[in-house]
């Protein structure tokens, strides 16, 4: 054995940095919370490093988290993530590669190729026409106000900056009485898009979300996956990972930093977890943080923590999949824009009526139709049943068709993600109140620390700076917590083996370079001291 590999055994046994028999590397001992789309690509590039040694700890009985594509025929009915936002990301690498992609989609086109449909209610086509051309320009002008008006941008919400440009309108056009209803009833399409893209109740979605938020890609483009879509991206990117690394059906109740050497200990469902952890990346979605926070760290989190979970938003954007036996809409349909004008259609439209203002057709699936559902939508739908949902879609629709043959659907599709206590919704946004304290979502990236070096970790679309609420910021903030950890692991490692090499004064000067002591080195060492433990 070299000197340089003796001084390092004696380090290792001197600082006291403790070696369990299943880390045979000399790797750092890491456990994952969440197999969702973080979880997933920490994995990947823990084994892009050299490290294989991991654990995964996932609530569900399935990978994806948040992101849940169901087979349906030959395809699959994606209930998270569709869309690819830009192309300038390791997401549409693997689309692309995988064949995945299937057209550019701006993320106005459900509204702007809708089919507006209002039964024998008497509208006049010019009013339809005239919102459209209204709203046209406002999506670009408050892209400019939260350019280059930071004030504005960071005090107000969307409802109320269109609330501002639509009593302007209402005015300028003298529509009132019975005609502002149906200006009403198409302000709710405007409503959904913003809705439906930061999955917001608009009234709490700031302004400012438009500055901070950035794909580098062009405005209001995505790119549409095909009918398999993350279906084949989770695949890809799970493909490596062992399956022994999975813990299925385990719910993380409590992560514990012991006060004396640092290190993690989990607990589960299924009670203390035997392993012990010298870093921990927690991957759970903002909804659980923002209801469990308080018992599942200990010590508690810092205050500065705690604030940024509870102002940055967390809210819901669902899809509900309809399909019919016999299909009532054309063939060349984009979408249908269902439209009940209070006093015409109804004396009141409820709530799932104001609700349901967009069903998109799916190419590959000819007989279904997607409602979607965002702000109160999400929460609202999730509380009905199947049958009620059945019944108040069937009556909307042949009202709105004014074809009372029209059946119920024949099967409804969804997942109810705000009454998955593992999600608790769709994924982050930011809220005025974030916006004027000036709290970006960064700092829930922030680690918490044991004797200033970080222990627990935090990933997930809602850590990611620019990329929140995206599979592709998910993805991100997975490799760049791995890359945290063993930046800190490398460093402390190499720092505590040239501190003992030189109290030691076994080594000339030349021997304390970096170059001289590197990770092999110690991985090396390591390895060796365990096999003659094992020998023994």
């Amino acid at each position: 054995m070299s000197m340089n590999v003796r001084i390092v055994l004696m380090v290792i046994i001197g600082c006291g940095i403790t070696v369990q028999r299943e880390s045979e590397k000399g790797e750092p001992s890491i456990a994952i919370v969440g197999a969702g789309m973080a979880g997933l690509s920490t994995a990947r590039r823990l084994l892009e490093l050299g490290i294989d040694s991991f654990d995964i700890f996932e609530g569900l009985d399935r990978i994806g988290g948040r992101i849940h594509p169901v087979a349906y025929e030959d395809g699959y009915l994606q209930m998270g993530a569709q869309f690819i936002n830009g192309a300038q990301n390791p997401l549409y690498k693997i689309a692309e590669k995988l064949d995945l992609l299937a057209e550019v989609v701006s993320d106005t086109a459900h509204v702007d190729k809708a089919n507006y449909m209002h039964g024998q209610q008497k509208i006049d086509r010019n009013d339809i026409d005239a919102f459209l051309e209204f709203i046209k320009p406002l999506d670009h002008k408050y892209r400019e106000i939260a350019k280059h008006n930071e004030t504005v941008a960071r005090r107000y919400s969307f409802k109320e900056l269109f609330t501002l440009d639509y009593m302007r309108f209402l005015s300028e056009n003298e529509i009132s009485a019975g005609r502002r209803h149906v200006f009403d009833a198409l302000a709710r399409s405007f409503r959904s898009y913003w809705e439906f893209e930061w999955a917001a109740d608009w009234s709490d979605l700031s302004v400012h979300v438009l500055r901070e938020w950035d794909d580098q890609g062009p405005e209001c483009e995505s790119f549409a996956t095909n009918k398999i879509g993350y279906r084949a991206i989770l695949d890809e990117i799970s493909r490596p990972i062992p399956s022994r690394a999975f813990h299925f059906n385990h719910t993380v109740d409590n992560i514990r930093i012991s006060q004396l050497d640092g290190r993690i200990h989990v607990t589960t469902n299924r009670g203390l977890h035997p392993r012990v952890y010298d870093y921990i990346i927690v991957t759970s979605s903002l909804g659980v943080l923002k209801k469990y926070h308080h018992t599942m760290f200990t010590p508690p989190l810092a205050r500065q923590k705690i604030e940024a979970i509870q102002k940055i938003g967390f809210g819901g954007s669902t899809k509900v999949f309809f399909e019919w036996e016999n299909k009532f809409w054309p063939n060349d349909t984009y979408s249908i824009a269902p439209l009940p004008v209070k006093g015409m259609a109804r004396d009141e439209v409820d709530i799932f009526e104001q609700e349901t203002t967009i069903l998109q057709t799916i190419d590959w699936a000819p007989n279904v139709l997607c409602g979607w559902y965002a702000g109160k939508g999400h929460a609202m739908v999730d509380n009905l049943s199947d049958e009620e949902l059945s019944q108040k879609i069937t009556r909307l629709l042949r009202d709105m068709y004014d074809d009372q043959d029209i059946e119920p659907p024949q099967k409804i599709i969804r997942s109810k993600l705000t009454k998955n206590e593992l999600l608790l919704g769709s994924y982050s946004y930011m809220t005025p109140v974030q916006a004027m304290s000036r709290i970006s979502h960064s700092q829930l990236a922030i680690p918490v620390k044991h004797s200033g070096r970080p222990r627990v970790l935090f990933a997930g679309e809602a850590t990611h700076h620019r990329l929140f609420q995206t599979a592709i910021g998910a993805y991100l903030s997975g490799r760049r917590e791995v890359d945290r950890a063993l930046n800190d692991w490398n460093t402390f490692t190499r720092n505590a083996t040239l501190s003992a090499i030189k109290k030691s004064g076994k080594a000339s000067a030349a021997d304390l370079s970096p170059s001289k002591i590197s990770t092999s080195d110690i991985k090396t060492a390591v390895y060796n001291m365990i096999e003659r433990e094992t020998m023994q």
